[in-house]
């Protein structure tokens, strides 16, 4: 298992250079083979694996994929439309997700090899030069501490639903020690969210000693990025405050409203960071995810030649907008053939399925991924704020007309409810990943829809048929694992 492992890691080095950009730090070059006891034996040997946890990160398995989908159909009553011939993804928009199902089980087990490997890499900063000591740490936690919270809400009841349900077992050191008599149980909710805000936290410190803003550290973690995801977990805790001043800090880190494109298509299908970005994906042509099978732009695009055109926009999504809001405008052009030719935000599918509404985020197999973007930071201030009663950094109003603003949505608003927040997160960050998560924070719910096994039915936040089910062959393997409910 141990050897596998590292075959595992030195096949991941090639594509991690290419998924996030090199800096002296980070540019070596991957050894052809290595022992055993020798790959974290020093400092080269720890890099490159930083270098695997990076690409796994980067995969179709998480950032790069399925995080988004199964946040956007697992939490679609309608909006959207599944055309594709994969059961799984027609599972997931049906309510009714399989423990077998492959993808699922990817997710998980490719987070815990990230995961392991990040513990590796804590174990063994000892060798690690100690010029660079603080920065591999930082990110080791950064990248530990955001995939713990991947996992535990899709694999665990939200946190608003009892800190005491089940989340995901937390493994904190190597693996190579477990045996079948300490395979680990599941750890709570509560108990997952503590250990991603104290990693996090550390990565947030630690990495103060590399720059910050848009693209710093080479597209790889830095003190802004951390303290973008510590705001996106304490949204998910209900710590309005915290949530709100972590918002703040990347706002003005990154330069406020100003830093926000003039047009919203600017911020999607880019080969580089830009004004708008606070975390991404960076891809090429020769290594990406996008044309795996679940690869975003492999189902959201329809172009020439490009994508299978399995996921677009009913027209219930269009009715959630003002009709001169930039973000639903749509190119009718059968000429086009690349996305670069599209300037709105839809066009009409001309590849793969095509006459159908095609969002324009994903339209490009090796364009880089937004990950959290700006506009998602000032949202989530104002949502903050709002609920807090405070005005950190801005007035929550403001918050909101500024992104309304951007994109021509109508009139500024002068009066505000938590409603129309979740709405204009929706109408900004659909197709985004977003969904599912809004749906529980603000205690909403889902209609199952046709083919679904209860079609027709209200599913409420709190569901366990919201819940991924936990991979039934980790649970053959850990006796200690218990599976989600609504799975039993």
């Amino acid at each position: 298992m141990r050897t596998q492992k590292i075959i595992y890691i030195l096949s991941l080095v090639f594509l991690a250079g290419v998924f996030f950009s090199c800096d002296d730090f980070l540019d070596l070059e991957p050894q052809q083979a290595v022992s055993d006891d020798a790959i974290y034996g020093d400092h080269e040997g720890v890099i490159n694996a930083l270098h695997g946890a990076y690409s796994l990160v980067a995969s179709s398995n998480l950032y790069a994929g399925t995080s988004i989908f199964h946040s956007d159909l697992v939490g679609n009553s309608g909006e959207l439309n599944w055309t594709g011939t994969f059961i799984q993804y027609r599972q997931w928009n049906w309510k009714a997700m399989d423990p077998n199902d492959g993808f699922i089980s990817s997710k998980w087990s490719v987070s815990y090899k990230a995961i392991d490997l990040a513990n590796n890499i804590l174990h063994s900063l000892d060798v690690v030069d100690e010029g660079h000591r603080a920065r591999v740490e930082g990110e080791a936690r950064f990248i530990r501490g955001i995939l713990y919270f991947e996992l535990v809400r899709f694999y665990g009841l939200p946190y608003n639903a009892g800190a005491n349900n089940l989340g995901v077992p937390l493994i904190l050191t190597p693996t190579a020690g477990i045996t079948d008599d300490d395979y680990p149980a599941r750890a709570t909710v509560g108990d997952v969210y503590q250990q991603v805000l104290t990693d996090l936290g550390e990565a947030r410190n630690l990495l103060s000693v590399v720059p910050t803003g848009a693209g710093a550290n080479g597209g790889r973690a830095t003190s802004t990025t951390a303290a973008a995801f510590l705001s996106r977990v304490h949204l998910a805790m209900g710590n309005w405050q915290a949530a709100a001043e972590y918002a703040d800090e990347v706002i003005g880190n990154l330069g406020g409203y100003g830093a926000l494109h003039d047009n919203i298509r600017d911020a999607f299908n880019n080969d580089e960071y830009t004004s708008e970005d606070v975390f991404m994906i960076n891809q090429n042509a020769t290594s990406n995810a996008g044309q795996a099978n679940a690869g975003i732009a492999t189902f959201f695009a329809s172009l020439d030649g490009m994508g299978r055109g399995d996921v677009y926009a009913s027209s219930a999504y269009f009715e959630m907008f003002d009709p001169e809001d930039h973000r639903i405008q749509i190119t009718e052009d059968p000429e086009i053939s690349v996305i670069a030719d599209v300037p709105t935000m839809f066009y009409i599918g001309i590849g793969t399925d095509s006459g159908n509404e095609m969002s324009s985020k994903w339209g490009k197999h090796d364009a880089n991924i937004p990950v959290i973007r700006l506009a998602e930071m000032i949202l989530t201030r104002a949502e903050a704020n709002f609920r807090n009663g405070s005005s950190i950094g801005a007035d929550p109003l403001d918050d909101i007309n500024a992104i309304r603003n951007r994109s021509h949505a109508g009139d500024e608003w002068t009066s505000l409810t938590l409603e129309m927040i979740w709405e204009e997160r929706f109408r900004e960050l659909s197709f985004e990943g977003h969904k599912l998560h809004d749906i529980r924070r603000f205690q909403g719910s889902v209609v199952a829809p046709a083919g679904s096994p209860w079609v027709g039915e209200t599913i409420h936040w709190d569901d366990g048929r919201l819940v991924l089910p936990i991979p039934q062959r980790e649970i053959d393997v850990n006796e200690n694992l218990v599976q989600n409910e609504a799975y039993l």
